[in-house]
């Protein structure tokens, strides 16, 4: 169980090694909720529905708080194992394996929609091929991404006028943000820990744009979305501050990271900026991420954002 939290983080986080490029959706138009209706998704694969869900399966964190924001929550009959927000309304509901779904237990949930992840991404055709109606969502590159992701899952769902004022709302609070910093010329150099082993989120993913709209400098440059660095790479960065997303699952706090062989003279350390960051909110692309950017603004930027 840690090294799948250390991978997946309770949410839909990146396959840490990887070096594919997230597939990007086009921005989504928002349709009444009117049937049958064919939608693209992620995959560029169309899929045809002919009514309005009524059986949602979730296989991704991200669109099971998407779901429940838009007022689709309770058409959603199971969800993924790591999928608990909001806690109440998922704790009853039926689990399915996040890494390795069952299509037999899928199937017989009898879906009339399920959503799958980049986390399943070799499995998407397998569920299509048995008849399974899957709007394959990918993972975001980017935070506007996120948004247009979930007016793609509200299409699917029929909850488009409700997930227009969701995201209008959440773009609102971003460019809130935007505007508290719009005359800062360059944010502090930042690393942002996946896991003790030095996986982090690159410029190319949805957690290195959150980086990016604050202006911080991300110590990752590279262009695979969630690189390895060396410890010899990240102490010539030498970030001014460190995002430890990883803290519960390999009990990590300040003083345990500044332990760590060189670590002691990195700025972030000597100036007491190394921070503990949930990663249901920051690593899941779903409506929390911008309670992510909200909370990093404020440790990046204290005298702006009290």
């Amino acid at each position: 169980m840690l090294a799948a939290a250390i991978l997946v983080g309770c949410q839909d986080r990146p396959q840490p090694a990887t070096t594919s490029t997230p597939s990007a959706v086009a921005t989504p138009t928002v349709v009444p909720p009117v049937y049958p209706r064919t939608l693209t998704d992620a995959s560029k694969q169309q899929l045809t529905l002919a009514a309005q869900p009524q059986r949602i399966v979730s296989m991704s964190p991200g669109a099971t708080e998407t779901l429940f924001a838009i007022g689709a929550g309770s058409r959603v009959i199971a969800v993924d194992q790591f999928s608990d927000f909001p806690l109440d309304s998922t704790r009853s509901l039926t689990r399915v394996d996040y890494s390795r779904p069952s299509p037999e237990q899928v199937i017989a949930l009898r879906p009339d929609l399920v959503l799958m992840s980049g986390r399943q991404r070799d499995q998407v055709q397998r569920f299509r091929d048995l008849g399974v109606p899957v709007l394959y969502i990918g993972e975001p590159p980017t935070l506007d991404g996120v948004f247009e992701h979930m007016l793609l899952v509200a299409n699917a769902t029929g909850d488009g006028e409700r997930a227009a004022a969701v995201v209008g709302a959440l773009r609102a609070r971003v460019e809130a943000v935007r505007s508290r910093i719009a005359d800062v010329a360059t944010g502090p150099v930042v690393f942002y820990e996946l896991s003790p082993s030095l996986h982090t989120a690159g410029p190319n993913s949805f957690i290195g744009s959150l980086l990016t709209t604050l202006k911080g400098r991300n110590v990752a440059t590279t262009r695979t979305p969630f690189p390895q660095l060396s410890n010899e790479a990240l102490l010539a960065a030498d970030p001014e501050v460190i995002l430890l997303t990883d803290a519960g699952a390999a009990k990590l706090d300040a003083a345990i990271v500044g332990a760590r062989p060189g670590w002691a003279g990195i700025s972030a350390v000597v100036n007491g900026r190394v921070h503990v960051l949930d990663g249901d909110i920051a690593s899941r692309p779903g409506p929390r991420i911008v309670d992510a950017l909200e909370v990093i603004a404020r440790l990046f930027y204290p005298d702006r954002f009290r």
